[in-house]
């Protein structure tokens, strides 16, 4: 079944997530190599966060790893690939590719609001295609990252 061209435009959130010193130290530990010094019970010493997490001279906020907009960019994404009326299946789903555009440093302590709008569907052979657009912006109104985020379905 393909995905419903009348979904076009279809708008996800606002979504509030708030970047937190922990969370942002957890996913680069995650994905930069280092193990969560929480995770365990006795606990390797702490570190101190790598030198290019730290904002300007080192004593400024802590600032994320791009990369860190994976974890709370993707809410509209996966809202809408869960979305009854949008109808995937999500056992035939594939996350297909994600692209990020930078605009702003996401630094510890700010709120972000995270948006989606469907901006592609489309069917290409026995594969469906649905692409969700976000905007993220920080407690300022300005724009942190703008994503395309696309699902491929089988038929």
């Amino acid at each position: 079944m393909s995905v419903d061209r009348r979904h076009l435009g279809r708008r996800y959130g606002p979504y509030r997530f708030e970047a937190g010193r922990e969370s942002i130290l957890d996913f680069a530990a995650a994905t930069g190599g280092r193990v969560p010094g929480r995770v365990f019970q006795n606990a390797p010493p702490a570190a101190s966060p790598p030198p290019h997490l730290a904002g300007g001279d080192g004593a400024g906020p802590l600032l994320a790893p791009p990369s860190y907009a994976a974890v709370f960019a993707i809410q509209p994404f996966a809202t809408a690939c869960a979305d009854p009326e949008i109808g995937l299946n999500v056992l035939r789903l594939v996350h297909g590719e994600q692209a990020f555009e930078f605009h702003e440093p996401v630094r510890a302590g700010d709120t972000l609001v995270t948006t989606g709008t469907i901006t592609r569907a489309q069917e290409r052979g026995n594969l469906d295609f649905l692409e969700v657009t976000t905007e993220t912006v920080n407690q300022h109104g300005r724009l942190v990252v703008r994503g395309v985020w696309t699902a491929i379905v089988r038929n």
